[in-house]
């Protein structure tokens, strides 16, 4: 420590050998590599082309289902008859198809009940409500307050 606090040497340092000690390649060993070598292109060659052809057929396989599967929805028969409910704006229509027999007979739907008028005298308005006293058909809160005036002045 002493010598490399003042930079002193007092003996030339040893050098170690760098890198891996070079092998002595016969040529027994080389032609055994070389085997090794070839076999391994000739198992990759062989994978892929194992693979290629799975591959092939996967897809071959896929395509005849779905040839199969065409074919099959196309030679289906006719569907049974059905019956088509359509509500609209302009009304309700229930459709059977031609040459089957109506489970119901044919009828229109009942008429509407017009709306009742409110009974506050002079209130044109429809009834919304209905008075829990008197049981009187009502418009608002105002009509309503009117109806329990007139109901104590009357009683």
């Amino acid at each position: 420590q002493r010598a490399l606090l003042h930079k002193q040497q007092s003996q030339p340092l040893l050098q170690l050998p760098m890198g891996a000690k070079a092998k002595e390649v016969t040529e027994e060993m080389r032609e055994k590599r070389e085997e090794r070598a070839r076999r391994r292109r000739l198992q990759a060659a062989r994978k892929a082309e194992e693979s290629k052809n799975q591959t092939i057929e996967r897809l071959t396989r896929t395509h005849k289902a779905k040839v199969r599967a065409l074919r099959e929805r196309r030679a289906r028969p006719a569907p049974c008859p059905v019956v088509h409910y359509r509500s609209t704006a302009d009304g309700i229509t229930v459709s059977f198809p031609a040459g089957l027999p109506l489970p119901l007979s044919p009828a229109t739907a009942p008429p509407v009940a017009t709306a009742q008028p409110c009974a506050v005298p002079g209130c044109p308005n429809p009834k919304r409500y209905s008075c829990a006293r008197t049981g009187r058909p009502l418009c608002s809160l105002g009509c309503y307050q009117r109806n329990l005036q007139l109901l104590q002045t009357a009683g």
